[in-house]
């Protein structure tokens, strides 16, 4: 019984983890709203499987090795999705910050064709 105790207590924990994770790094501005809301959402159901006995039952099924196994795969596979999304999120904040240079050198490239243009004398206004 103390193994189940220590393994749910362990499944509660990478689950608060996951959300104050989350929490922190859109706070620091590394991920985006979205993927933090995902992991935030898949936090507290990590957290809820630990926490209720209900839906931890299977805990008491598996042998300890295999739980410990269990649990360190676990972990190793939230920690590397975690790491891409962060990848993706500065990705995505890198492409948006691009376009928006893009469309001032198009805009910028659009009033130098404009006053191009235009008569002479509506370029110097002491001609007129």
């Amino acid at each position: 019984m103390g193994v189940t105790a220590f393994m749910r207590g362990a499944i509660v924990v990478t689950g608060l983890f996951l959300v104050a994770g989350s929490i922190w790094f859109h706070a620091k501005k590394k991920m985006t709203l979205d993927l933090a809301v995902a992991w935030c959402l898949l936090g507290i159901a990590i957290t809820l499987v630990g926490a209720v006995p209900l839906l931890s039952r299977w805990l008491g099924l598996i042998s300890i090795w295999t739980g410990a196994a269990l649990l360190c795969v676990g972990v190793a596979c939230l920690l590397g999705a975690f790491r891409i999304c962060l990848l993706i999120s500065r990705l995505i904040t890198q492409n948006q910050e691009l376009a928006m240079m893009v469309a001032i050198l198009l805009a910028e490239r659009q009033g130098d064709a404009a006053a191009e243009r235009k008569p002479d004398h509506e370029k110097n206004p002491v001609c007129r």
